[in-house]
């Protein structure tokens, strides 16, 4: 097996604004000679799963006033996030918390730990474990065998007939997620493939995007609307190949279904009245905030994961969320308290809205 090296949105949690764009920076601009500066370096506001990660950096850093926590959005470019990773260690950063936009910013991180300034990496990983002390997020293969297999026992348990024709959706192409989550749902077609009840009639990047999904999807239909399911690598995705399959005169939930992950909001809504076959938890809020305590061990107690957590990976719990337990979930799986980093020095703390 491949190991990863590689409610609602929430409203404002502190008054400071989270500004946009390349490289920009919201938070203290210079290290307090009191606290230790640390970058909060992530993909940024193109994709909405990346917000609540900012969010929960601003909401743990009241409980953390000895860190000096700079936001610092890459806007999806693997080039901007490695002269971001460059400037932290130019500006004598003490810890760079990570959300990788894909593996080729690896390198910066592996200079950066030689550099003596500890990286961890959230829901995306590095390729490198050198390039890394932690590892906060799923098991993106699991999540894709979950999403997957509750698809093709839902296809069977209605008699539709086969062979099914499978779409799959993948995420940015190079990023950890995308390529265990592509593995995982693989895992489960491949032996119906091999026994003829399944066949995969396109698998293509969609970037984890909403309008890239509607195109990748509209272009694949105008050819043919034969399809039984798409497997989108996330909701956003999903989202995007709804819309492309309702403009193509099929009925999604009816005579075509789609599942996703991340319990997107709209996706919420979606599983609910049955539009969307399944979803995938795996708090984006959580990640970040476990983070932020993971930082502090770090840097104020110099803990690290201990020996039951393999490579410093902490994986975040997650669910499967179908029509039957749909209303029991929050947006992007946040919980109304979010539970204590599972080692070392850390507390439990009630999410603000």
């Amino acid at each position: 097996m491949r190991r990863r090296y590689g409610a609602l949105a929430l409203g404002a949690l502190l008054a400071s604004s989270i500004l946009a764009g390349c490289g920009t920076t919201s938070g203290t601009q210079s290290a307090s000679p009191s606290k230790d500066l640390v970058y909060f370096i992530f993909t940024g506001y193109s994709a909405p799963y990346f917000a609540p990660m900012a969010q929960a950096v601003k909401q743990a850093a009241k409980y953390y006033p000895n860190l000096d926590l700079k936001i610092v959005n890459a806007n999806g470019s693997p080039s901007q996030e490695i002269t971001d990773i460059n400037e932290a260690v130019a500006n004598n950063a003490k810890g760079i918390i990570l959300n990788p936009v894909n593996g080729s910013v690896t390198n910066a991180a592996v200079q950066a730990m030689k550099q003596g300034v500890p990286v961890i990496t959230i829901d995306r990983d590095v390729n490198n474990p050198k390039g890394r002390d932690v590892f906060i997020g799923d098991n993106d293969k699991e999540l894709g065998k979950l999403q997957t297999q509750y698809a093709l026992q839902y296809l069977a348990s209605k008699h539709i007939p086969k062979p099914w024709n499978v779409v799959v959706l993948q995420g940015t192409l190079g990023s950890s997620t995308a390529i265990d989550r592509l593995a995982g749902a693989m895992s489960v077609l491949n032996p119906s493939i091999a026994n003829g009840s399944v066949k995969v009639v396109l698998n293509q990047s969609a970037n984890f995007e909403t309008d890239t999904a509607q195109t990748v999807t509209s272009e694949f239909l105008s050819k043919t609307t034969n399809v039984q399911l798409v497997v989108a690598g996330n909701d956003a995705m999903a989202l995007g190949a709804i819309t492309a399959l309702k403009n193509a005169g099929l009925k999604p939930g009816q005579n075509v279904f789609v599942v996703g992950a991340d319990a997107q909001p709209q996706s919420l809504t979606d599983v609910g009245n049955g539009t969307q076959l399944d979803t995938v938890t795996h708090s984006p809020f959580v990640e970040a905030y476990w983070a932020v305590e993971a930082m502090d061990n770090l840097l104020k107690y110099n803990i690290k994961p201990p020996a039951k957590y393999p490579n410093g990976d902490l994986i975040i719990p997650m669910t499967l969320v179908t029509k039957s337990n749909v209303s029991q979930i929050a947006g992007w799986g946040t919980p109304q308290t979010v539970p204590p980093l599972p080692y070392g020095h850390a507390s439990a703390h009630t999410v603000t809205q």
